[in-house]
């Protein structure tokens, strides 16, 4: 009886061990940089080499422009797009195995806002709670955040405010406790803002100290097992009560305009803005109030980039400049490890998938490196088609968006 015992013990055991070895690898992609916003893919079997020929599960065409990244919901991928003719902003839904454009639905219609020329009216990547989708777009006047079903029924769509920048807006919406978290800094009256995902009504609103322009997406973490949201903002970056907006900490800097995302681990804050000129600086956290001569650890002008976002992993950090020169450093010296020219001009944001590190440069061009610090390249890839886009990784498939197509990419036999 003890050893029939013990053994379905076992039995149960090994179950659950395979049951969260299947969840694990069937990781969604929810919204900009994965689900932890990290940029790191518990995925296993996704493709160290392909070409259009080679590798590719599908490709499906994609009307309009747009700069917005895919994400992945079970068997739903989700884009958004703008469409120049009728001033569209829209959201398609394409079914996973297939590539099919299941709907197809528009968020706003208004006046073309003012945009730098590598920007476009759809660069903010939608986020899901795998209920709802939300989305925010601008036009000449304001900001709009909407949220549809999956069915591709608009639940409600909501103004926050107004928006003003000469350069467009890209900052991407991320979730948290029921609330969606959106970024306004502009050159306009600027605001972090949270809604309530189930009706669009306003939990919470933060003012920053400047108005200025700059679209860095905020990054969830913790600090002695208390929630933060991290922002690199105009002239600052701060950490915020996600659950109230209320501010805990701010440091001076990196610089005035931000488009890159802090990268956080280890207890410590990585944040990057690249405007008038590029800089980085690290963050020690669990400080209050202005902690800018106290929790500042080391700055630094070198080779950091303006719209990439650097990729902490483990005790790497994996940077690419937005010419794309390659750096790692060790986080928490800041001491440059190596130095490495890669290839042509980057807006995309590095990812880490088994280990490797994939470089998606704007020719489309893929490099992937080792997790180490001495630029090991395991292969590269080309698609033959442009990318600003920072790929999404889901069920052993890499989901690309170039300038005219959505790409699967997946080991074929």
């Amino acid at each position: 009886m003890i050893f029939r015992h013990w053994y379905i013990g076992i039995v149960i055991a090994l179950a659950f061990c395979v049951q969260m070895a299947c969840q694990s690898r069937a990781e969604d992609w929810p919204m900009w940089r994965g689900p932890r916003g990290d940029g790191i893919s518990l995925e296993k079997d996704v493709p160290l080499q392909w070409s259009p020929e080679k590798n590719i599960r599908w490709k499906t065409a994609i009307p309009g422009r747009g700069r917005s990244s895919p994400i992945v919901s079970g068997d739903a991928v989700f884009v958004t797009t703008f469409l120049a003719e009728t001033s569209s902003r829209r959201l398609l839904k394409v079914e996973r195995t297939s590539g099919s454009i299941l709907w197809n639905q528009e968020i706003w219609n208004g006046a073309i806002e003012e945009q730098h020329r590598f920007n476009s009216s759809a660069s903010s990547t939608p986020a899901t709670d795998g209920k709802f989708v939300f989305c925010v777009v601008v036009d000449s006047r304001s900001m709009y955040v909407a949220a549809f079903d999956f069915d591709g029924k608009l639940q409600w769509r909501v103004t926050p405010g107004t928006f003003s920048s000469k350069h467009g807006f890209a900052s991407s919406p991320v979730l948290y406790d029921g609330n969606v978290i959106v970024n306004g800094h502009q050159d306009g009256t600027a605001f972090l803002v949270a809604l309530d995902c189930k009706t669009g009504i306003e939990a919470w609103r933060y003012a920053p100290d400047t108005d200025l322009r700059s679209f860095s997406t905020p990054v969830l973490t913790k600090v002695d097992d208390e929630p933060q949201l991290i922002v690199t903002g105009a002239n600052q970056t701060i950490g915020l009560d996600p659950a109230t907006g209320k501010r805990i900490w701010f440091a001076e800097g990196p610089t005035e305009k931000a488009v890159s995302s802090p990268s956080v681990g280890g207890g410590y804050v990585f944040s990057f803005a690249g405007s008038p000129s590029p800089k980085g600086m690290a963050i020690k956290l669990g400080g209050k109030g202005d902690v800018s001569k106290t929790h500042v650890v080391w700055k630094t002008e070198k080779a950091m980039p303006y719209v990439p976002t650097p990729l902490l992993v483990g005790s790497l950090l994996h940077i690419i400049d937005d010419m794309g020169i390659y750096s790692c450093m060790e986080p928490v010296s800041g001491k440059v490890l190596k130095i490495a020219r890669r290839g042509g001009n980057t807006y995309s944001s590095p990812i880490c998938i088994q280990d490797r590190i994939y470089l998606f440069e704007d020719s489309g061009r893929c490099t992937i490196i080792a997790n180490d610090a001495s630029f090991n390249v395991l292969a590269k890839n080309e698609l033959g088609e442009g990318t600003q886009c920072t790929p999404a990784v889901a069920q052993s498939s890499l989901f690309v968006r170039t300038d005219d197509h959505l790409w699967c990419i997946g080991n074929q036999p």
